[in-house]
């Protein structure tokens, strides 16, 4: 079963470059000729957006996506979850030329973002924008690498800006494919307001930045953190009980005062700084994982599936209890139900936080309303699955929980 949530860009590889832009047009949307902003944002922006390819011990290209330069001197921003894993980093600029480097500025976990820096001079850098005044509805464009096609470009509205519980995100509905995480959001000025960094699967037309303001406190030009030390924070089996930390004898020569990464006193998903999964697509495949695996899933599996996170009893009734991990990912936490006394799993649950629209956009509008007490619940029935799934309400009329379970016969 695919997954069908919270995920890394969609397996869409349609992306429209700039030739066909300029053939199809934008409509009314522009105040000046259909085609002619975009040419020009092509034009200006798009030599500074570049292609990122991770590498690992061998030298193999483990993963792929998209960055744009900031200074001229060779800071790049991207995605963390691009880089995780990495031990080396390929940047490689639309004019052909190619760098590898060790080095960061700067990280965010919580946002998922991360500042690479190579060693260049003049290099060509994208004007930044003021992400605080955007508004709904305005056109943006998308340029980045979808499949390790540079500088693809793609147009749309910002269609929303969503309030998660550490930082706002904007929804738009620019089409963009795998690769295209840590690529450039423009207005239509040609000024970035956003990082892209991944797709609800399932839902229309639902992609999603982050605000460029999140990262102007981030941007320097001199490195403060390896790779190597970043792939130590994130190993699990590494000792988390103090700061990491890269010292004047770091393997890349680096020195900082302080940690750059959140520190784990524990197990992971017990706060928004350390879930379980950094990336939403990983925390939706577990979840899928375990919903495939109602009514055949014991206990003892799920807590192996589990160790590295803070799995919590939340209830117990004598006939059923619940576990549940409060941050699979950032924006995702996960009750799991089990009947007693065999411990057999029941029912999961998407902890969220969405609006009824999020909800329609993601599973359609044919659900009932029906009342159980004082809760208010969405019933979508049976699913082609073979699960059923219902949503609950909270008092201001929001999506809290999508309810998976054995669809009744």
């Amino acid at each position: 079963m695919s997954v069908r949530g919270w995920r890394l860009i969609s397996e869409e590889r349609a992306t429209r470059i700039v030739g066909l832009i300029c053939l199809m047009g934008l409509g009314g949307a522009w105040s000046m000729s259909p085609a002619q902003p975009v040419v020009a944002i092509a034009r200006e922006q798009a030599p500074a957006v570049v292609l990122i390819e991770a590498l690992d011990d061998q030298g193999r290209v483990s993963g792929q996506g998209s960055g744009f330069l900031v200074t001229g001197v060779g800071t790049v921003v991207t995605n963390l979850h691009v880089l995780r894993g990495a031990a080396r980093i390929q940047v490689r600029l639309a004019s052909g030329d190619l760098y590898q480097t060790t080095e960061l500025v700067d990280v965010d976990e919580v946002r998922d973002l991360a500042l690479v820096r190579i060693r260049g001079y003049g290099l060509p850098t994208v004007t930044l924008g003021d992400s605080d005044t955007v508004e709904v509805g305005q056109p943006v464009v998308v340029i980045s690498s979808p499949s390790g096609l540079t500088n693809s470009l793609s147009t749309g509205i910002l269609s929303g800006i969503r309030r998660l519980e550490t930082h706002r995100i904007f929804q738009m509905t620019a089409p963009i494919g795998q690769g295209s995480s840590g690529g450039a959001l423009f207005d239509s000025q040609g000024r970035v307001i956003g990082v892209v960094t991944y797709r609800l699967q399932g839902g229309q037309n639902l992609n999603f930045a982050i605000p460029i303001n999140y990262v102007r406190g981030l941007i320097r030009d001199e490195p403060t953190i390896s790779l190597s030390r970043l792939r130590e924070s994130a190993d699990p089996s590494t000792p988390r009980s103090t700061p990491p930390a890269v010292g004047a004898s770091g393997q890349e020569g680096v020195s900082v005062d302080e940690p750059l990464l959140p520190v784990s006193r524990g197990k992971r998903g017990a706060t928004p700084l350390d879930p379980m999964f950094p990336r939403p697509d990983e925390a939706l495949a577990l979840f899928y994982r375990f919903v495939d695996g109602i009514g055949r899933t014991r206990y003892d599996e799920v807590l192996e599936l589990t160790r590295t996170a803070e799995l919590v009893q939340t209830s117990q009734d004598g006939r059923n209890e619940t576990h549940t991990i409060r941050y699979l990912s950032y924006h995702h936490g996960m009750s799991l139900h089990f009947s007693l006394p065999d411990r057999l799993l029941t029912t999961v649950d998407l902890l969220v936080t969405w609006t009824l629209d999020d909800l329609r956009n993601t599973f359609g509008p044919k659900f009932k309303r029906r009342t159980l007490g004082a809760q208010t619940i969405l019933d979508y029935g049976r699913l082609e699955t073979g699960r059923s799934l219902v949503a609950l309400l909270d008092g201001s009329g929001n999506i809290r929980t999508l309810r998976f379970a054995r669809a009744a016969k």
